[in-house]
């Protein structure tokens, strides 16, 4: 186990099975971890008037079809609360929050609706010929002070770089076999936190694959407790976004045009819900897209750093690509950029910046060896 702090945020490296990992990763990461237990009992409180231990139990409920869907995963989860000094029902819950704010009553759906907005360009629209994906990732403002880069090393799968809320499996990141993930937040009228494999599940499940191709199939082959969009891409030349409801129905794939691909927070495949409960609420959605979509078709071909650029846009400001926290909103419902991430797939690398992508530093490239 390593623990590290470069510019922006906390590095934590794991290795071994499932359980040395598990435990190391509780360990290093336990203040943090700490610190989002307390960050989303009082969001749950906010929105739902939901005590923690109620939370916890709707948690505990997700615990059989995680087992189900990935033994090892399952097997991390209980060593990660081993590590962190907690209960396995609370890593449980910072697994499940997405499931869980859609099951509670009152406003909790609302703070689901949170902004992020992704990419990926093919070689060819890329100035080093190098497959390069991103996104900005939006969240709740207590999300900076959780955040983690988390580097796991292992025999059982890709290694993988993942950045992160402390505590739980996997989001943005990229693994040892050159599969990139990128992913959105979409609400279907569908949604209301069923009991299937949970969205944060899913995302790791992405980088324990050893293809784009198999990571999609996983998406699409499983029966989802939410929606979500699933953007994929690998360093053999796979790129495809899939949007999904809950369940086991269809799901809806994107295929680059000219060469790149970029989403938002709405569906842009007819049929996969009656009514986008996202754009309905958020109509904005569309624009930060247009926006993205701009920022892309403006070069023939973009390098890391034009990128970087695109996702410091401000265009419609204040539900602009770049997020800024609001201080006249209450503290569980302030949203922003929690981080800006672009990564080069054949370098097996990532560079992120902590924070709106407009004022901080992006860090060095953090790679992830085979």
């Amino acid at each position: 186990m390593a623990r590290t702090v470069a510019s922006g945020y906390d590095i934590v490296t794991v290795t071994g099975d499932p359980e040395e990992r598990g435990y190391q990763y509780g360990l290093a990461a336990r203040t943090r971890i700490e610190h989002a237990l307390r960050t989303y009992a009082d969001v749950f409180m906010h929105y739902a008037s939901w005590d923690w231990a109620t939370v916890r139990r709707h948690g505990l409920g997700f615990a059989g079809p995680i087992e189900d869907f990935s033994p090892s995963s399952a097997r991390e989860i209980r060593a990660i609360a081993r590590g962190a000094g907690v209960e396995v029902a609370d890593i449980l819950a910072l697994n499940t929050r997405s499931e869980i704010m859609f099951a509670a009553p009152g406003r909790a759906r609302a703070v689901a609706s949170t902004e992020c907005t992704s990419f990926a360009l093919t070689p060819e629209r890329t100035t080093s010929g190098s497959a390069l994906m991103g996104q900005n990732w939006d969240w709740i403002e207590g999300a900076r002070e959780t955040a983690i880069v988390l580097q796991v090393l292992r025999d059982d799968g890709p290694n993988f770089v993942t950045v992160v809320e402390a505590g739980m499996l996997a989001k943005v990141g990229i693994n040892s076999s050159g599969v990139g993930l990128c992913t959105n937040t979409l609400i279907s009228d569908g949604d209301e936190g069923r009991f299937g494999v949970p969205y944060h599940v899913l995302l790791r499940s992405v980088l324990d694959s050893d293809s784009g191709a198999e990571a999609a199939q996983r998406i699409q082959s499983t029966s989802r407790a939410n929606s979500a969009n699933y953007l994929i891409a690998d360093a053999g030349g796979f790129c495809a976004d899939i949007e999904t409801g809950p369940g086991d129905g269809p799901c809806g794939v994107i295929t680059p045009v000219d060469g790149a691909v970029t989403h938002a927070n709405h569906f842009l495949v007819d049929g996969l819900t009656g009514v986008d409960r996202y754009l309905e609420r958020k109509a904005h959605t569309r624009n930060r897209l247009h926006h993205l979509t701009a920022r892309v078709q403006q070069h023939d071909t973009h390098t890391i750093g034009s990128l970087q650029e695109a996702l410091a846009d401000h265009a419609d400001a204040p539900y602009s690509v770049c997020q800024h926290p609001d201080a006249a909103q209450p503290v569980a419902e302030r949203t922003c950029t929690i981080a800006g991430i672009v990564m080069d797939l054949p370098a097996r690398s990532l560079v992120y910046a902590a924070g709106s992508p407009c004022e901080s530093t992006w860090s060095a490239p953090v790679r992830i060896d085979a």
